[in-house]
């Protein structure tokens, strides 16, 4: 026999035909829940960019949407991975290189590190596939050795479909 916390017998007579669930206020609570989670993944398919004064993008005519993919940023002082700095730049010249060098070392690494956090969800969640997408934010001023380096360490981390991030032309 189930008894109420005021000590007396449950008695289901007492509680109605709804057996006391009010069906109204759970509807508007998965309404609610829907909307934000509608809300949260739209937002979540934007990427992330912040223009600084001390990165300037180039202007382009494009008509293309940014897609959320790993960011690596060019600024005149530094490399940065998804606003991690991997590297220092001195005169557009990398920190630690000779002047010749195309492969640089902590980018790589870097990118290493997220591919196989990639890899590892990708075995627990089959929808995450690892694509070698990355996004590429470049100062207006870089010079092309310069992206010619980071593209070439990027390409021997497996990433290859690169998107070049400019800003739209007013």
């Amino acid at each position: 026999m189930l008894k109420r916390r005021s000590g007396g017998e449950f008695n289901p007579e007492e509680m109605g035909e709804g057996g006391g669930l009010n069906v109204v206020n759970l509807i508007d609570m998965f309404v609610i829940i829907i909307i934000f989670l509608l809300k949260s993944y739209s937002a979540s398919t934007e990427a992330n960019i912040a223009v600084s004064p001390d990165l300037q993008l180039p202007v382009s005519s494009t008509d293309k949407d940014i897609k959320e993919y790993i960011n690596i940023t060019i600024k005149k002082d530094a490399i940065l991975v998804d606003k991690k700095p991997v590297a220092k730049i001195t005169n557009w010249q990398i920190d630690g290189l000779k002047p010749d060098d195309l492969f640089i070392p902590s980018l790589y690494e870097e990118i290493e590190k997220k591919k196989e956090k990639i890899l590892l969800i990708q075995q627990y969640n089959p929808a995450v596939q690892f694509k070698g997408e990355v996004n590429v934010i470049a100062h207006k001023e870089t010079p092309f050795f310069l992206i010619k380096k980071i593209l070439f360490t990027i390409g021997r981390a497996e990433f290859g479909e690169l998107k070049l991030i400019t800003q739209k032309e007013t």
